[in-house]
């Protein structure tokens, strides 16, 4: 996407919005005015069977919800499909370059790629996970449901946020919208995937002309 040899019309994304289009019979009535926090209502209050979602709802979840939870992996693209997960930087610290106390950011900003605040991080905030290797005992059961999703299925970001978000219109907030028009039955697959395309090519350059390196 970034060097444009891949664009949102091609088949692999018009095929997230067709998976998107085949949820419309399985929600709710009048699922059209529906808000985000109306959706976890009904979940917790046991009104609807799936909640389509990540970790990060763990917590509000397990506070209000009186069934046992669990987690699926996302569709996959065929039976025997490799499945994927948005497994993405959610949380950064860093160090302002104008401090004056540089040496304890430093002994600071390296405690938190130690095993301790991995297990710190994981088990005083279910469902956010410090993305080091070290092996960590999980201690919340559907926090390590989610996790172990890492074992079968390949790890993916988020790609409308960052660089394809700087431009105007952002691509992230477009895609909301086209999303639920595919839902709603307003606009095929084909046509959400070709308005995305639009967006970019009203703003986007190629990722060489941004003045950054390849892999980086």
């Amino acid at each position: 996407m970034l060097s444009g040899q891949a664009k949102l019309t091609d088949d692999a994304f018009v095929q997230a919005f067709t998976e998107m289009q085949k949820w419309a019979p399985y929600l709710g009535d009048g699922h059209q005015a529906q808000g985000y926090t109306d959706s976890q209502n009904l979940f917790t209050l046991g009104r609807a069977a799936i909640y389509p979602t990540g970790s990060w709802e763990i917590t509000g979840f397990q506070q209000h919800a009186d069934s046992e939870l669990g987690a699926v992996p996302p569709p996959r693209a065929s039976v025997d499909g490799t499945c994927h997960i948005s497994d993405h930087t959610n949380t950064g610290i860093g160090m302002n370059a104008a401090t004056e106390n540089e040496e304890a950011v430093r002994t600071f900003l390296e405690w938190t790629t130690s095993q301790e605040f991995a297990v710190l991080l994981t088990n005083a905030a279910p469902g956010f996970f410090s993305l080091s290797s070290h092996s960590i005992d999980v201690e919340n059961a559907l926090a390590s449901e989610f996790i172990a999703k890492r074992d079968i299925c390949e790890s993916t970001i988020r790609l409308a946020h960052q660089i394809l978000a700087r431009g105007k219109p952002p691509l992230d907030t477009p895609l909301w919208t086209l999303t639920a028009n595919v839902i709603n039955g307003t606009m095929t697959p084909r046509e959400a995937a070709a308005a995305a395309q639009a967006n970019l090519d009203s703003w986007f350059e190629p990722f060489w002309s941004l003045g950054y390196a390849s892999g980086v």
